[in-house]
């Protein structure tokens, strides 16, 4: 199930790289990439020793900029 996102919304909304590459449709190594290479691309926060989350409104607000 897809869950809606604005990209109004002041409010971080973090996910995992599995569900931001299905939102966007990318492959993880696409996600690990941007990561990597693209300045300003908003960056991982790890919330554990196996869990990374992403900010979802923020990725979303940077590929609009990017455009």
């Amino acid at each position: 199930m897809k869950k809606s996102v604005t990209t109004h919304a002041t409010a971080p909304q973090y996910r995992r790289a599995k569900e931001v590459c299905e939102y966007f449709r990318i492959a993880r190594s696409t996600l690990w990439l941007w990561v990597k290479i693209r300045p300003g691309f908003p960056q991982p926060l790890k919330a554990g020793p196996r869990v990374t989350l992403f900010d979802i409104v923020a990725i979303a607000e940077y590929l609009r900029r990017s455009a």
